[in-house]
C-alpha cells in the first residue's frame, strides 16, 4: 500500500468519527430545543402546579396551623380502599396533592379535627354528610374548595 492510499484510510477513519460526533451532536441539540420550548408549555397545564394555585389562598389561611381534617365527595374509609383496586386512584390523588399543596400542614384523612379542608373536585358536598359530620363552612374559596371547623359539643 503506498503512501497515498495510507493517507486515504487514515483521514476516511477520522472523517467518520468526525461524522459520527457531528450527527450525534444534532441530534442532542434538536432534542434540547425541544424539551426547552416545550417545558414552558407543559408547565402551564401541570397538575400539581394547578392544584397548588388553587391551594394558594386556603394554604395562606392555615398559615401556622398544624393539623388539618379532610373531606371530600367519597367516604374517607374509602379512599385508600378503592385504590387498591384501581377502582377510583383520582380520589387519592387529590388527597396526596392537597398534602403537597399544603404542606408544612398535616392533612389527616378525617373529618374529626378542629379544621377540615373540604376538596369537593367531583360535585357538590352532600348537605346530610356535612351535617352528620357536624361541619360548619368558613370560607368557600370556589372551585369545590372549602374551609369548615368542626362544631364542638354542647
Amino acid at each position: 500500500m503506498n503512501w497515498i492510499q495510507r493517507q486515504f484510510v487514515a483521514y476516511r477513519r477520522q472523517a467518520a468519527i468526525v461524522l459520527l460526533a457531528g450527527i450525534a451532536l444534532y441530534a442532542n441539540f434538536n432534542l434540547a430545543v425541544g424539551l426547552i420550548e416545550t417545558y414552558p408549555k407543559i408547565r402551564e397545564g401541570d397538575v400539581v402546579t394547578a392544584c397548588e394555585k388553587r391551594m394558594l389562598p386556603l394554604r395562606d389561611a392555615l398559615a401556622g396551623t398544624r393539623e388539618v381534617g379532610y373531606i371530600t365527595t367519597v367516604d374517607n374509609d374509602k379512599i385508600f380502599g378503592r385504590e387498591k383496586t384501581f377502582e377510583d386512584v383520582e380520589v387519592l390523588a387529590h388527597y396526596i396533592l392537597t398534602q403537597y399543596a399544603l404542606a408544612p400542614v398535616v392533612v389527616r384523612n378525617s373529618p374529626d379535627y378542629p379544621l377540615v379542608v373540604g376538596n369537593f373536585t367531583e360535585g357538590k358536598p352532600d348537605p346530610a354528610v356535612i351535617r352528620e359530620k357536624r361541619l360548619i363552612p368558613v370560607k368557600d374559596y370556589g372551585d369545590g374548595l372549602v374551609l369548615y371547623r368542626k362544631e364542638t359539643p354542647r
